[in-house]
């Protein structure tokens, strides 16, 4: 295709490693399919094998870089022999949910986490953020008590048809004592409204 994808970074390393590629790292990292990142070809050439520098040293300062992230990336590298020199590839694997996001250590959790969109890599959203967080320290915020509520504050219709409706859908509850469906329902707790 001659371009990045969404899993796909192509970075040159002809002379050195690239500067520093965490947006990439924690961008693949955050998505269900990871990513892999080509060093060796040349965007400027109709993306031609150009070759590594050093695939053993390049390995080394990739590794260094995954190591500045949290959590730790652990790419698998695969090396390949071109007539034009060497290409590395390093898999990204994609993180599982209850680890992410992952983000660069240097700028902290909330500035140095990425997502990928298309070919380019964004800061994510800060509700992008905390929802891995709500769903890593399994946050209610829906059902969080209201404690200077009552139920007077509450439009009893409303509530009323509500009620009325989820019993409809769920004939299970039509036994219960009104209290416990509201409970059940998260609608209440300890006498407050939800």
């Amino acid at each position: 295709r001659q371009a990045d994808g969404t899993t796909i970074e192509i970075l040159s390393a002809a002379r050195e490693c690239p500067e520093p590629f965490y947006a990439v790292l924690s961008s693949f990292s955050n998505q269900d399919r990871g990513g892999v990142i080509l060093f060796g070809l040349d965007a400027q050439n109709r993306f031609a094998v150009a070759g590594v520098y050093d695939a053993g040293d390049l390995q080394k300062k990739i590794l260094e870089q995954c190591r500045q992230m949290e959590p730790v990336v652990q790419p698998l590298f695969t090396v390949l022999e071109c007539r034009n020199g060497c290409v590395v590839a390093a898999e990204i694997p994609p993180l599982d949910m209850l680890e992410r996001p992952c983000y660069y250590k240097g700028m902290g959790r909330s500035r140095g986490s990425y997502v990928r969109e298309g070919c380019l890599n964004v800061p994510m959203p800060d509700y992008q953020v905390y929802s891995y967080e709500a769903y890593r320290r399994k946050y209610q915020d829906d059902i969080r008590i209201n404690y200077n509520a009552d139920m007077n504050a509450v439009n009893e219709k409303a509530l009323n048809s509500y009620l009325s409706m989820a019993k409809g859908r769920h004939p299970g509850l039509a036994h219960l004592p009104e209290a416990d469906i509201k409970r059940f329902l998260g609608m209440t707790a300890d006498g407050h409204p939800t």
